[in-house]
């Protein structure tokens, strides 16, 4: 095997984690929106990164938001749960006296794009996806139901 067709097998290995990449990060938004039952309030899918923000009612949180960040075979998580206490009076106090009142919580998670996405680029193993990301969720919430009270 010449140089060129090393090159050629790295891009095309670069290219199916790239499709993968998209197909778990749009799998993640459909279990967050019909299955978790959140609402999109932004959402915003790059090459590499993708952002989402969700937000739900009766949930102790403000916002859900969940930031992607494909390195090689891995997708990189970060859930940032902003606190829905302290409303209008503790973001002027934030703003007053320049202090943060700790609103957000935040977790991590990487997750092997070849567990989730198969080379046929079909999700698989959607159930334990589901378990995790409502896992996550759930620690979040009960983590800002605690500070809350």
């Amino acid at each position: 095997m010449g140089l060129f067709d090393k090159i050629k097998k790295f891009i095309d290995k670069q290219m199916v984690q790239a499709k993968k990449d998209n197909v778990l990060v749009s799998a993640i938004y459909h279990i967050m929106v019909e299955d978790l039952g959140w609402k999109p309030k932004k959402v915003n899918l790059g090459v590499d990164v993708h952002e989402m923000e969700f937000y739900k009612p009766g949930s102790p949180l403000t916002e859900l938001d969940i930031k992607a960040e494909r390195s090689g075979g891995k997708l990189y998580l970060k859930f940032e749960g902003e606190l829905k206490y302290g409303g209008a009076l503790g973001s002027i106090l934030e703003d007053l006296f320049d202090i943060d009142m700790e609103r957000e919580i935040k977790y991590n998670l990487a997750l092997n794009l070849s567990e989730f996405v198969n080379e046929n680029l079909e999700v698989i193993n959607e159930g334990e996806l589901k378990r995790m990301l409502n896992s996550y969720i759930s620690m979040i919430e009960e983590r800002a139901g605690k500070i809350r009270s």
